[in-house]
Order: C-alpha cells, then structure tokens, then sequence
C-alpha cells in the first residue's frame, strides 16, 4: 500500500511503500524453544488486553525478511479452513524453517 500525503507538508512518505504486519510470539514447548516432533518454533498471534490482534503499519524498506508459517491446527483441523482462510482462522503456528536453505541459515542464527 502507499500512503495518501497530506496537501501540505511532509511528502517524504509519498515514494514509500507501506506494509501491515502482526506480531507472533514465541511458545516456550516443554522447556524447550522448539516443538519436539517437527523441530519447529511454535508462534502464537500477539493479542492486546481487548482481545484484538498487534499489529504495526511500517515502511516496506525496513522489513527484514519474510517468515514462512504453517497453521498448527493440533489433533484435528477445523473442516471450514480451506488453503485461503487457515492463516486467519489459526491462532497458532509453525515457523517453517525448512522453506529455503538460505532462510533456514538466517533464521537458525537469530532464533
């Protein structure tokens, strides 16, 4: 998205490409970082004392990295999910550390 620039003023945001994104937080399995099956980090959607999702609008060139996540759906998936809504219907989620070989070196050394 690019923002509207005020009529008057700053115009500096004019030429910059915005992006919104919502936080995930690491779930601690067990004592461990990773979940013992997969060897994958379990993440959880960041909520507000409302209830409702964190999320931040920030310009597209600050963002690092893309994250590849999977749905954690546990013992059973609901049967509505379909490969369109399962991102915003999971509340949880694997950190795909597999997607790439370069992502899994970069993330492997920040995690």
């Amino acid at each position: 998205m690019c923002p509207a620039c005020p009529k008057r003023g700053h115009t500096s945001w004019a030429t910059r490409a915005l992006v919104y994104a919502e936080r995930l937080d690491v779930v601690y399995q067990r004592g461990s970082e990773t979940e013992p099956t997969t060897g994958l980090h379990v993440l959880r959607m960041a909520k507000r004392a409302s209830g409702e999702n964190i999320g931040e609008v920030f310009p597209l060139d600050q963002l690092r990295s893309y994250a590849h996540i999977v749905p954690h759906f546990g013992r059973v998936a609901d049967n509505r999910l379909t490969h369109l809504n399962s991102i915003y219907g999971s509340k949880n989620f694997f950190l795909n550390k597999y997607f790439n070989k370069d992502f899994f070196y970069s993330i492997s050394r920040v995690l």
